[in-house]
């Protein structure tokens, strides 16, 4: 049935840096013509979205995070799949953002 299909996303990301050593990373979905969506991949499309890395007041070993999301994974996926991946998925983002982050300010 290929309820679970691989998903692809096409965003333009801005990164900015700051002078209060605030990191900004916002996103939006867009279309282009040289980028269509491929063959056996479900085009999904995430909403305005972003993080932003405060620097904890009176702490420089902190960050302070700020996110939002909204994202259509696309395709007919029952709202339970969607439920049971998101936990997971998200958790290992922000893992990764961690890591980000701390190469950022290193």
């Amino acid at each position: 049935m290929k309820i679970i299909s691989p998903r692809e996303f096409l965003d333009v990301v801005l990164i900015k840096h700051d002078e209060d050593g605030t990191i900004a990373s916002l996103a939006t979905h867009v279309d282009h013509p040289l980028c269509p969506p491929q063959p056996n991949y479900v085009r999904g499309l995430n909403y305005p979205c972003g993080c932003f890395c405060i620097p904890a007041p009176g702490d420089p070993s902190k960050t302070q995070l700020l996110s939002f999301f909204q994202t259509d994974l696309g395709g007919n996926l029952p709202q339970t799949v969607v439920e049971s991946f998101f936990p997971s998925n998200i958790t290992g983002f922000y893992s990764s953002l961690a890591k980000a982050v701390v190469k950022l300010v290193a």
